[in-house]
């Protein structure tokens, strides 16, 4: 009887022990990196092997023509500028694991990420506003670019997000896409309105448009309008990305 009383009392003993073990286990990521374009530029520090959560990791860029080509920005899965640090430090984990670029200055015929530098509406006032976005080939599969909150029918973005259409030689795929908006605004009985506004062109990163695609000018420029039958217009301006966009 005792010793099975002792080997009660060490099981007990040891759960919360066994239970700790179990549940420390450690985490692995991968942070690899890229260079837009290695004639202009080298990213340096990433790698294909997984380092434990909380490892520290610097990436860093080489210029090859700093006057003409300089660094711009980094850039977290396609999507997303993350730093505009030549020198950019992290540590490993779930949130920071993917695949970063080192994005470089080029001629805009040449680049493939956009970002929306303005958004204007007439027809509601005050509200929020969502811009979602899809690959023309699979029109259901929407993702959100923007989702923010508008005043006297303008919104500002912060224009860290980014849509990517390939590269320009068109050997990782060109990308066309379908936007829509979905307005969310205040009404007089302290409830909310959806609007949903589909716009008229898709968008194309490379070449000039086609029947029903928009098209980035020589300037890297472009916009997008939409209406609704409760006579809603949005127009949304992008720009291809350049260090000019981030100058005071």
């Amino acid at each position: 009887m005792k010793n099975k009383l002792k080997l009660v009392l060490s099981l007990v003993l040891l759960l919360p022990i066994l239970l700790l073990a179990a549940c420390d286990v450690t985490q692995y990521y991968t942070i690899t990196c890229l260079s837009s374009d290695e004639t202009l530029g080298r990213a340096n520090g990433g790698s294909d092997v997984a380092k434990a959560e909380g490892t520290a990791i610097s990436l860093s860029v080489t210029e090859l023509s700093p006057q003409s080509h300089p660094f711009v920005c980094w850039i977290k899965d396609y999507s997303k500028i993350v730093s505009f640090e030549q020198n950019y430090s992290t540590t490993y984990s779930a949130q920071t694991q993917g695949s970063y670029t080192a994005f470089f200055e080029e001629d805009v015929s040449n680049v493939g990420y956009a970002i929306i530098t303005d958004i204007s509406i007439e027809g509601v006032d005050s509200g929020t506003i969502q811009i979602q976005y899809a690959n023309s080939n699979s029109s259901t599969n929407y993702r959100t670019l923007e989702n923010l909150s508008f005043d006297d029918g303008a919104g500002q973005t912060d224009r860290s997000n980014l849509i990517y259409f390939g590269g320009a030689s068109g050997s990782d795929g060109r990308n066309e896409f379908i936007f829509r908006a979905i307005i969310t605004v205040p009404t007089s009985s302290g409830g909310t309105t959806n609007y949903t506004i589909m716009f008229d062109s898709t968008l194309i990163g490379f070449s000039t448009a086609g029947q029903g695609q928009a098209s980035f000018d020589s300037q890297g420029q472009c916009i997008l309008t939409g209406t609704n039958s409760n006579n809603i217009e949005i127009s949304i301006s992008f720009s291809k990305l350049s260090n000019a966009l981030f100058e005071e």
